[in-house]
């Protein structure tokens, strides 16, 4: 288990992280959850090593965290004109993990690039790139800092299963602000704020815990026996209820339906659990 007990840290007069503990074990998928600035990257930055808490411990079971944690930040520059193949065998040369360069490779879905010069790879295959560096450590424990920052879906998909996959016996601790992100992919999460804790648990316990409802939007008129909770916007309204299969049953049944555009179901998620907690809309981050 990689433990986190009261850490903190300030720069100057600012609290970047407040007597934050955490747990990861082997085999999950713990979501570091926050705004910009919230304490996220500062977290990373203690957990790996490479910065020193005020206060606090960082521990490992039976291990050092050098040995056993492999980080990889958001923004990583690549200056030198390498190939894929190049860079990767470097990299495991560096580690003394040749034997599982081909294994790495395949697992983040590289082999089709493997002669691509490195700053020429698309951004979803950078961030793949990065991540293959972190894992020919090695690691018991990897730790991503926003490893779906700026792709598109189809890119965020990729990475997303290659973390699944390279989970089975490691832990894996993922930074972000995006709650969509984190309750597709993480099994616990921590959601902070300030460099604090406000609520962690699992996606599905943290929202089936609060008193939220889904919310049906569509375009056209509000149907009969019912109120737009958007009254001042004309061109869509939306119904808030926590029954949403029969508010659907209803408009079907009455012919309502046909008469609606554009209609969708949101259900609750971690962004309610955040407003939930703090009593803020949560700020999404591009």
């Amino acid at each position: 288990m990689l433990k986190t007990e009261n850490l903190s840290k300030c720069f100057g007069e600012t609290q970047a992280v407040s007597d934050l503990s955490l747990e990861i074990e082997k085999g999950e998928i713990v979501g570091l959850l926050g705004p910009n600035g919230a304490g996220k990257t500062t977290t990373m930055q203690m957990l790996s090593g490479l910065l020193q808490p005020d206060s606090g411990l960082v521990t490992i079971e039976d291990s050092s965290v050098r040995d056993s944690v492999s980080v990889v930040f958001q923004e990583v520059e690549y200056s030198s004109k390498l190939k894929v193949r190049e860079f990767l065998h470097m990299m495991a040369v560096l580690n003394e993990n040749t034997s599982e360069v081909d294994e790495v490779v395949d697992s983040v879905n590289l082999r089709d690039y493997l002669d691509t010069f490195v700053p020429d790879l698309s951004g979803g295959n950078k961030k793949k790139l990065n991540i293959a560096a972190g894992m020919l450590k090695d690691p018991e424990y990897l730790l991503l800092d926003e490893p779906n920052a700026g792709l598109d879906p189809r890119a965020r998909k990729d990475v997303r299963d290659m973390i699944q996959k390279f989970k089975n016996d490691r832990g894996v601790l993922v930074s972000t602000h995006s709650m969509e992100e984190a309750e597709k992919l993480c099994d616990r999460v921590v959601i902070i704020e300030d460099g604090e804790e406000i609520v962690s648990g699992s996606p599905e316990e943290l929202i089936r815990n609060i008193d939220a409802e889904f919310i049906i939007k569509a375009e056209g008129d509000v149907p009969s026996g019912f109120e737009s909770e958007n009254s001042e916007q004309n061109d869509f309204f939306e119904i808030h209820t926590d029954k949403p299969h029969e508010v659907i049953k209803q408009l079907v049944e009455s012919g309502e339906m046909e008469d609606l555009d554009n209609l969708s179901v949101e259900k609750p998620g971690l962004e309610d659990v955040f407003f939930e907690v703090t009593g803020r809309r949560y700020e999404k981050s591009n």
